[in-house]
């Protein structure tokens, strides 16, 4: 299924999905979507997929080399105005490199710079900062030749990007980047010192001290400028945006708290008490009010179609009185109420447009927020008797015993003391069932919320909840990752992903973690999968609680 109004539906970028790529660039059903919708020439095209096939040969054969982490597929936002969406943020959850329109047009720019973007953006969404990926990513450099470093640089002085002068910097580094030595790739030919750059494998000869740290400056510069320029372009506060929501807040008292934090600044119990709020949003951007007008309407919608659909809406148990703040949205446990925060982490609500997808996965995060709590109150009940439940439970069980006796000793040993304590007195396969019965409550939410969320909140529900999970495990805890990975799984069959295998296996690394290290094949993970939906499947909405809605909304 082609999704076009997913990947097109904002207007500030294309959206190249995971589902369109591979590794020479993306589908040809993809390809005719953009030349018919957004104008994409064959040109630009043909720039793409050379750049991406570039990336993903080079970082294929770094990885081999013990350099850096194999090439996985993400999605490629392409913007199409620079200071439409703040620089360097990730979208959809780490899962999307941003460029930017005249990175790839034909006329100004080459493969060399697209595919080192590409490797680029990598390493920001790894280590989670910018000014360092350059230093970070010198390996890329020390087989690229004399003319394939020249078509870099000339296209990096060409480019009109907001950080081009970081490019810029970074083609006049390539010599001494070049020159840098490797615990594994490269290294040091005669006993001399070395500087090293730790979690790189990076050695800096005496002579190159310097270096890394001017390119640091220089590309810090370079980002302040970008971030200065975009937030120049939407700062200053609209009264009439202000006096708009104010007013709005008044006349219909929203089922929404607006909250600073912990701290509720504004709450519909007293709709006219709007004097906290406006004082806090004083120093927003008026572009920031409008898009703020627009959440809360949306998490008012939300809760409100929600709540009008249970048979009992006060039968509803209260939140976690210890639930964390954060995740787009959460349930205030005194107010019972959604609470919107306006310093979300990363968000920047009081600054800018919203950021795309942001306002859908807002909607999804409702729904989900309130779904979870018709969980908690079995209204999404099992519907198959114990007896069946345990024999699914065993089965799965059995299937991820047989695995860990099966696995390389290379992975099997080392994950032993941990697989261990997580074991006890039970077998690995049943202690790592129990802990994906844990997140059950989680799945029988989003069955509770799915009907009630257009296409645009689903995928990118999936899309931020089917990600790597390497940042979060040490490789001994292999087999704890192995069971989160199996459940988030499940998430692509509520989506509209035609191959939820490909996307999985490709976008994840859990082909090399898994596949490629020898711990699964594709068989046995296909049948590890259908055990773990098996379990999924035995539960349903009880519609005497519940009443669904007949068609999805648009």
């Amino acid at each position: 299924m082609l999704l076009a109004d997913y990947y097109l539906g904002d207007p500030r970028l294309v959206l190249v999905p995971i589902e369109h790529l591979g590794r020479r660039g993306m589908s040809a059903e993809f390809a005719a979507l953009v030349q018919a919708r957004r104008g994409w020439t064959p040109a630009r095209l043909e720039l793409f997929d050379a750049a991406f096939t570039l990336y993903w040969e080079r970082t294929r054969l770094l990885a081999h080399a013990g350099a850096w982490a194999p090439p996985r597929l993400r999605n490629v936002a392409v913007i199409a105005d620079p200071l439409s969406v703040r620089p360097y943020v990730q979208l959809l959850n780490t899962s999307t490199w941003s460029l930017y329109e005249c990175d790839l047009d034909p006329a100004i720019s080459h493969p060399e710079l697209a595919a080192y973007l590409l490797v680029h953006g990598d390493r920001m969404a790894e280590t989670g900062e910018v000014t360092m990926a350059a230093v970070r990513a010198a390996a890329y450099w020390f087989d690229r030749s004399d003319e394939e470093r020249a078509a870099f640089a000339a296209a990096a002085a060409r480019s009109p990007r907001p950080d081009a002068a970081a490019f810029r910097a970074l083609a006049e580094a390539t010599a001494w980047l070049g020159r840098l030595r490797h615990e594994t790739l490269r290294p040091p030919l005669v006993a001399s010192p070395h500087r090293s750059i730790p979690g790189t494998g990076l050695l800096v000869p005496r002579g190159l001290e310097d270096e890394p740290p001017r390119l640091v400056a220089r590309w810090t510069a370079a980002a302040e400028a970008a971030l200065a320029a975009y937030r120049g372009r939407w700062r200053g506060l609209e009264a009439g945006a202000l006096a708009d929501l104010c007013g709005w807040l008044r006349e219909t008292a929203p089922a929404v708290l607006v909250t600073d934090r912990r701290q509720i600044l504004w709450d519909p119990a007293r709709a006219d008490a709007v004097g906290r709020l406006r004082s806090t949003l004083k120093q927003a951007d008026g572009v920031a009010v409008r898009a703020l007008a627009a959440d809360l309407a949306l998490v008012d919608r939300h809760t409100r179609r929600f709540r009008a659909a249970l048979a009992e809406p006060g039968a509803l148990p209260a939140p976690a009185p210890d639930l964390e703040p954060g995740g787009y949205a959460y349930i205030h446990h005194e107010r019972r109420l959604i609470a919107y925060d306006l310093r979300e982490s990363g968000m920047e609500r009081l600054h800018g447009p919203a950021l795309p997808f942001a306002h859908a996965m807002l909607g999804a995060r409702t729904m989900h927020e309130w779904a979870h709590l018709a969980a908690l109150a079995g209204w999404v009940p099992r519907t198959v008797e114990d007896a069946r439940f345990a024999e699914l439970v065993a089965t799965l069980a059995e299937g991820l015993d047989a695995v860990v006796a099966a696995a390389p000793a290379r992975v099997r040993l080392p994950a032993a003391p941990d697989l261990a304590a997580l074991a006890g007195a039970r077998t690995p396969g049943r202690a790592l069932v129990e802990t994906f019965l844990a997140r059950l409550p989680d799945y029988q939410a989003n069955l509770a919320a799915w009907p009630f969320l257009d296409v645009r909140e689903r995928e990118t529900y999936v899309r931020h909840n089917v990600r790597t999970l390497r940042p979060f495990y040490r490789p001994p805890e292999i087999w704890r990752m192995l069971i989160r990975y199996l459940y988030e799984y499940q998430y692509l069959e509520l989506s509209a992903v035609a191959d939820a295998p490909a996307y999985f296996l490709g976008s994840t690394w859990f082909d090399a973690d898994f596949l490629d290290s020898g711990v699964l094949d594709e068989q046995r993970f296909t049948a590890l999968a259908a055990a773990a939906h098996a379990l999924c499947a035995c539960h349903a909405v009880d519609e005497t609680r519940i009443a669904l809605p007949t068609t999805p909304p648009r």
